[in-house]
């Protein structure tokens, strides 16, 4: 089984997979900032408030708490979710590391489940059993869709080349004797 698995294959594609969780929120958060800021200086553009209102909605949720309790403002999320992911990205493509990266990744998962956990209770109705499903419909249940599955192939990456390094390790660890047991049994080949 394990030979089936190369050692050395796409190294440089698992490392920009294992980005893209990162990266996606980052950027969504990014977007909805300047978004909002846009808005500010045109409010009365209808393609901004559609965008600031629809689209990028479980972004100003998923802090809105945060927002009122901590002395950031605005700027909450950008510092609480942000900063830490590009300081965890920066210290793992300065020093090498894949720690950082895997970690950057992991919370980018968490983050994004939030996000479509927010997009959802966003978006549905609050009285009434009917028309649950009618905020999976919703432009901000996509974008958090998104943003979870690019998070998720993130954070698969960055487990299997754990794993992989794991298993890779004690595998050959394992096989050493093996070889060198058979190595003893097998004869020259003589030439006739």
């Amino acid at each position: 089984m394990f030979k089936l698995l190369p050692t050395k294959c796409g190294t440089a594609d698992n490392k920009r997979l294992q980005l893209a969780g990162p990266v996606s929120v980052i950027a969504a958060v990014a977007c909805a900032e300047c978004g909002a800021h846009a808005l500010a200086y045109w409010p009365s553009s209808s393609l901004l408030w559609y965008v600031d209102l629809e689209v990028f909605r479980p972004l100003q949720y998923s802090f809105g708490a945060a927002n009122e309790r901590l002395a950031f403002g605005d700027l909450a999320q950008t510092i609480c979710v942000v900063a830490p992911l590009l300081a965890l990205i920066c210290i793992g493509m300065i020093t090498g590391r894949r720690l950082p990266l895997a970690l950057a990744s992991n919370l980018s998962l968490l983050y994004s489940a939030a996000l479509l956990y927010g997009s959802y209770v966003a978006d549905s109705p609050v009285a009434g059993t009917g028309g649950k499903f009618a905020a999976l419909w919703a432009p901000s249940f996509f974008l958090a869709a998104s943003i979870l599955l690019a998070a998720f192939v993130s954070s698969a990456i960055s487990h299997r080349t754990y794993w992989r390094e794991i298993f890779f390790k004690v595998y050959i660890a394992d096989e050493a004797p093996f070889r060198a047991q058979f190595s003893r049994i097998r004869s020259p080949r003589r030439r006739v």
